[in-house]
């Protein structure tokens, strides 16, 4: 199933892992390994898919609400398909991502989490 998700003007989604790191979450029955989004709109201004690592490095005063780095701009029927974990299981620092503000129009994705087992 798709999440769908609706951002209006001033909204944004703070930096994130969509994976859930067992320190923090626990042990997990089914890991999320990727993540796809496909984008249902166009938007005016704002609203970028944004990953703040550029050339494997992040500012170390990175506070996980600045919309830095690398910037994938939504346009209606465009999709964005990143992995969340290595190889080996562990969590990809890279992968960390959030959505700028919307400054102008509307936002509408709908995301899905490609996982390593299926869910009960």
């Amino acid at each position: 199933a798709y999440n769908v998700l609706r951002y209006e003007v001033g909204q944004k989604y703070n930096s994130h892992y969509d994976a859930f790191h067992p320190a923090e979450y626990g042990p997990q029955k089914s890991q999320r390994i990727a993540s796809f989004l496909l984008y249902l709109s166009d938007v005016e201004e704002g609203g970028e898919t944004m990953f703040p690592y550029e050339n494997d490095n992040i500012d170390s005063n990175y506070d996980y609400v600045q919309c830095i780095g690398l910037k994938v701009k939504p346009r209606q029927g465009d999709g964005l398909l990143f992995y969340s974990l290595f190889s080996n299981g562990t969590i990809d620092p890279t992968s960390i991502h959030g959505s700028c503000p919307v400054i102008k129009g509307e936002k509408w994705v709908a995301t899905k989490w490609i996982r390593n087992e299926e869910q009960e």
